[in-house]
């Protein structure tokens, strides 16, 4: 019986978009793989326990307190000697919790989501303490300067654009790979529309607006559906309020109040299914969240983007005419009347763009990329 190939997946809890990119490449190669072993591990498993739950409680009190503040230190990292110095130190320090565990799974790849793992990983590379390939997984469609490091061999990323960047940043151009961001399987599959309707309650007559705000519900859904009450001609709105349990409670509190409907959901795991009813996205740019409306082909509104990765996504989609962006609840207002009322053709436009530009398949191509990688170090 053949040894089995063994790949160990990195990622980071910063966002659920690393971590959901890790599982559907890894859920892809054991579909197309009888002897490949995966194992997903999180980085700050490695940290003490209080510094990891203490690094995200900040994180994510400055995205939603300071988001220009967050803003200011994603530029000061893409671009100063200081801060790129910084991080060699950190990643040699915190490398040496990681080198024991990969050294006892051994396994024949590590795939990293996130750029912080792949930092601590190439530490570990530049020491000569392990000599195993790497992939990095960019799940952006921009890349930061905290992704490049020239001892990671492999770099699948979204676009043109991005390669060029890291091409730029020294890195060599026969590892980097254009493939798209992984998504789920379910969202090469066809859903039933009708069904899915008819669960949720909702008419297929009616325009359908899905408000979403990641994982941790971050954006003030509340406000947006009364947003949506002045435009006028019916609507109907399905809110995913993730696992932000006061905003589910708040938008629960409005619907009485409501002539248009609204479908409140914390969260869930068929997403697939709601983008394929919707005739509209508003959402936060995470590039998960992204990747997946563009292969549901759901035109995307993101609203107020945050200084950083996100208003970067935000740039590149727009230029890509798949989004639009609203600054304000007006704004949002505006927009929803002029694809709805005013300028029909420009919603369809975006549908057709958004479905070009989708990659459903892209966790099924970067699986067998990491496999015949794997493959090479096992026969040599």
């Amino acid at each position: 019986m053949a040894k089995s190939c063994k790949v160990l997946f990195i990622s980071a809890p910063i966002g659920a978009g690393h971590i959901k990119a890790a599982q559907s490449v890894a859920e892809a190669m054991c579909r197309q793989y009888g002897h490949v072993e995966t194992k997903l591990v999180n980085v700050f498993d490695f940290f003490n326990i209080f510094v990891g739950k203490n690094i995200l409680t900040i994180y994510f009190k400055v995205l939603e307190l300071f988001p220009k503040i967050y803003g200011m230190a994603y530029g000061w990292g893409n671009e100063s000697p200081l801060a790129l110095a910084g991080r060699q130190i950190i990643s040699r320090y915190l490398a040496k919790r990681m080198e024991q565990y990969i050294l006892g799974y051994n396994p024949d790849i590590i795939v990293c989501t996130h750029a912080t793992p792949a930092g601590l990983i190439s530490s570990l590379l530049k020491d000569k303490k392990i000599a195993i390939p790497v992939v990095g997984v960019v799940t952006d469609f921009v890349v930061h300067r905290l992704w490049v490091y020239p001892e990671i061999q492999h770099y699948v990323i979204a676009n043109e654009k991005m390669g060029k960047f890291l091409f730029d940043h020294g890195i060599n151009g026969n590892g980097i790979k254009v493939m798209g961001i992984p998504v789920g399987e379910k969202f090469s599959r066809v859903s039933d529309k009708e069904k899915v309707m008819q669960n949720l309650q909702l008419c297929s007559e009616i325009k359908t607006i899905l408000i979403m705000g990641g994982g941790a519900g971050l954006l003030p859904m509340d406000k947006i559906v009364q947003c949506c009450e002045n435009i006028g001609i019916p609507l109907q709105m399905i809110v995913v309020a993730g696992k932000n349990k006061k905003m589910y409670q708040k938008v629960m509190n409005l619907q009485p109040k409501l002539r248009n409907k609204v479908q409140v959901l914390g969260y869930v795991d068929y997403v697939n299914e709601l983008m394929a009813i919707a005739d509209l996205i508003i959402s936060k740019p995470g590039g998960i969240t992204c990747a997946e409306t563009l292969c549901a082909g759901i035109p995307m509104l993101i609203y107020r983007p945050i200084p950083g990765q996100e208003e970067a996504n935000t740039n590149y989609l727009i230029e890509q005419q798949v989004a639009l962006r609203a600054d304000s609840l007006f704004d949002i207002q505006l927009i929803i009347e002029k694809l709805f009322i005013e300028q029909p053709d420009e919603l369809i436009r975006l549908r057709q763009n958004s479905l070009k530009m989708g990659r459903p398949q892209a966790a099924v191509t970067i699986a067998d990329y990491i496999y015949s990688q794997a493959e090479m170090r096992r026969n040599c």
